[in-house]
């Protein structure tokens, strides 16, 4: 094969692997917007214990927040979990909360969500306070992998339906809205983060030096983790926030546009 034909070939491979690799970004642009259906939206809100303290703005925003993630984001059971579709509207359902403020953040989808049935091990690879890694596995219910991938226990997304302080899903796509921001760290996207990196930076240190009833001391390793606890506070315990921490309640609130303090979220055992 001579020269020209040479590079004629590997142009030609290079186009074909490109349009491959761009294909599912093409369709998504050409495509009409996803929807769900009547009977879905119903089943949407119904798994959702915030539904009450949404307003009519965001109850219409809400599903067509969900519907990308439901048709768009690869949903796999691990360890022979099957997926049912509800399972899939309770994640995006919930994942598309952070979506709802009045002038909303918004988050790269990840290209697939793994479900395992329980908490799974992961290697570590964050380094301890001597430097270290440890070569021992950490049991976790939930990992995010920037914008590629999201790893969720489903039996701690059960129970955070149900009222556990604790809610994985709202976790892990807390780091997505944080990865959206990558000039503030543990802050999602805004026009002016200022007053947002204040309060956070002054509650962070307080976790940090007295603890808190309210949010999980693992938020004090950084201001990402932080972020990502307050927000589970935020939706599972937000009276107890508010009364505890009452500014940076109001912040959230005022981002989010979600009073989780005006009245209990309708938390109940669903699956």
């Amino acid at each position: 094969m001579n020269t020209v034909a040479a590079i004629t070939v590997l142009v030609g491979s290079l186009i074909a692997a490109a349009g491959i690799i761009a294909y599912p970004r093409l369709r998504l642009l050409v495509r009409a917007p996803a929807r769900l259906n009547e009977g879905e939206r119903a089943r949407l809100l119904a798994l959702l214990p915030w539904r009450g303290l949404l307003d009519a703005r965001q109850l219409e925003r809400l599903p067509r927040l969900a519907a990308r993630l439901v048709t768009d984001v690869r949903f796999i059971g691990c360890q022979g979990l099957d997926v049912t579709h509800d399972m899939r509207l309770a994640i995006a359902g919930q994942a598309s909360l952070l979506c709802l403020g009045a002038t909303p953040g918004t988050f790269a989808l990840p290209g697939e969500v793994l479900i395992y049935p329980d908490a799974f091990y992961i290697h570590q690879t964050e380094p301890d306070e001597n430097g270290l890694v440890d070569d021992l596995p950490l049991l976790a219910s939930g990992e995010a992998w920037d914008d590629s991938r999201v790893v969720l226990s489903w039996t701690d997304v059960e129970a955070a339906l149900a009222g556990a302080p604790h809610n994985v899903v709202l976790h892990e796509f807390a780091h997505l809205l944080d990865f959206a921001a990558p000039a503030q760290e543990g802050a999602p996207p805004m026009a002016d983060a200022d007053r947002w990196t204040h309060v956070f930076g002054e509650a962070f240190e307080q976790l940090r030096e007295q603890g808190s009833p309210v949010i999980d001391i693992y938020g004090a390793q950084n201001l990402a983790e932080f972020f990502a606890v307050a927000v589970e506070a935020f939706f599972q315990r937000g009276a107890e926030l508010a009364s505890h921490h009452s500014e940076l309640y109001r912040t959230m609130a005022a981002y989010f546009d979600i009073d989780t303090a005006r009245q209990p979220p309708a938390f109940e055992d669903l699956f």
